[in-house]
């Protein structure tokens, strides 16, 4: 629907869209702009109504009574905003859904007399967050801000660190009828032009209701919704998002969400830290490998222990083969229940630990921990030679840099203790291979997961090993390459 020539008409639609006047928060506030009559419309405290006031309301209303008499009337919403009205940015509408939603989110629209243009502006007033410290993504060297849940702040981060003029921002809205904006940023010459289609493409297409958050936009992005583990990357850092820039991604910002999405992304940046890119390349590579470490003893060594019990004793020494059979012994369920509900039992320690008031959650923890291991070994319930494997594998699991990811690496880990403890070691051969062979198939916005390994591909060398800068100086391989049209 657009809109019509006379006023009044135009308010009664927005009057009966937005629920007025059984809705209090709508402000619709009628005037005389010179020779004309004009109108607001807007969303009590999500505006400034200071803006309002000082650079739209008091100009308008000084002017003179025949002010604008002689202007076409399709021009004056024009004429208002060369000669009144003192807010950047502007925008001229004429669609009634258009101009609704930009009222919702916080935006003033502005209607005259005649006119089937209005004008929006931003005059955004509400209560927002202050710029803090990361609250996941904890580092010991480099910037402590992290993106907050305004996206106008967000964008503004990111401008302050890649300060080039091929920097584009463009605004994108996801979901049906309850509209989410959400801002695609990439470095134009850099980023390559069909990756930034493909994923506009798909937010637009989004036939939801609603898309609130980042993870629900990055559902939206992703190829493979099926898969365990992430094909795009999150972070709360700005200096992290501004690397993905550099290499020729793209970042997805959404309104109300204090995270970005990098995409196209690849396995091996869910192994790498801002830590990472503020220390000396030899630091930064041995983390890395501790880093790896971790997540393998994560995965495998609780089947790799049960699969070594059940099926390869021969494995173990006679001394320590005995150890384990004595207090498996007055154990009365069986190894893969026993593994299975201390796995089980940690990750509720770890969730309950998380989601703890305050400074509970480490007490919680600790107590826990402590409390239900001593017990499940006095109690003959669990092996002690268990919980050891069992706390390993969650300290493993800490490693893990982001949190989706170790999500992730969780299920990967039951399904690898369900191999152990069905086929041993040769099942869980057989697993790694069929996962690897899927990761291999997986595609981050039609780009390889595990490129530049698999297929081989020409990239920057900071993959597991990260070289000094003096090598690092060519793009990720889904970047465009110099002297590409």
């Amino acid at each position: 629907m657009t809109l019509l020539a006379a006023l009044s008409r135009n308010l009664d639609v927005f009057r009966s869209r937005l629920n007025a006047p059984l809705n209090e928060d709508v402000l619709v506030r009628r005037f005389q702009s010179g020779a004309f009559e004009s109108a607001i419309i807007a969303i009590d405290g999500m505006v400034s109504a200071e803006d309002i006031d000082e650079n739209i309301l008091k100009p308008c209303m000084d002017l003179p009574h025949d002010a604008g008499g002689d202007v076409p009337e399709e021009e004056r919403v024009s004429f208002l905003m060369k000669n009144a009205v003192s807010i950047l940015p502007v925008k001229t509408k004429d669609n009634v859904d258009e101009i609704l939603a930009d009222v919702l989110s916080g935006q003033c629209a502005l209607l005259c007399e005649g006119c089937t243009l209005a004008c929006v502006m931003d005059v955004r007033g509400f209560e927002k967050r202050s710029i803090g410290k990361p609250e996941v993504e904890h580092v010991v060297l480099g910037p402590h801000e992290s993106f907050t849940e305004s996206i106008r702040t967000n964008i503004t981060l990111l401008r302050r660190i890649v300060q080039r003029e091929e920097l584009v921002t463009e605004f994108v809205s996801a979901g049906g009828k309850m509209k989410t904006r959400c801002a695609l940023l990439y470095l134009r010459g850099t980023a390559e032009e069909e990756l930034v289609k493909r994923i506009r493409a798909r937010i637009e297409r989004c036939t939801y209701d609603f898309a609130l958050t980042s993870g629900e936009v990055e559902q939206l992005i992703e190829d493979s919704p099926l898969a365990l583990i992430p094909s795009t990357i999150r972070t709360e850092r700005p200096d992290r998002a501004a690397s993905f820039l550099a290499e020729g991604q793209i970042v997805v910002l959404t309104d109300g969400s204090p995270a970005a999405i990098g995409a196209p992304a690849t396995i091996f940046h869910h192994l790498h830290t801002p830590d990472d890119a503020s220390m000396r390349w030899q630091y930064g590579t041995y983390l890395r490998i501790v880093r790896l470490i971790g997540m393998l003893i994560h995965v495998f060594l609780p089947g790799i222990y049960l699969a070594v019990l059940r099926f390869h004793p021969e494995l173990l020494s006679p001394m320590l083969l005995t150890s384990v059979y004595e207090t498996s012994s007055r154990i009365p369920i069986p190894a893969y229940l026993e593994a299975l509900l201390m796995t089980l039992a940690f990750d509720l320690i770890n969730e309950a630990g998380l989601r703890a008031p305050g400074t509970m959650g480490n007490a919680v923890g600790i107590v826990s921990g402590l409390i239900l291991g001593e017990s499940a070994v006095s109690a003959d319930i669990a092996s002690p030679l268990l919980l050891i494997v069992v706390a390993a594998s969650g300290l493993g699991g800490f490693c893990v840099p982001g949190y989706a990811l170790s999500i992730g690496l969780k299920i990967v880990q039951l399904l690898f203790l369900t191999a152990g403890a069905a086929g041993g070691l040769y099942a869980m051969a057989l697993l790694l291979i069929f996962l690897l062979c899927a990761a291999c198939a997986m595609r981050s916005v039609g780009s390889p997961l595990t490129a530049p390994v698999t297929p081989p591909r020409r990239a920057n060398p900071d993959f597991l090993v990260r070289l000094p800068m003096k090598f690092q100086k060519a793009r990720a391989f889904f970047a465009r390459r110099s002297g590409e049209a």
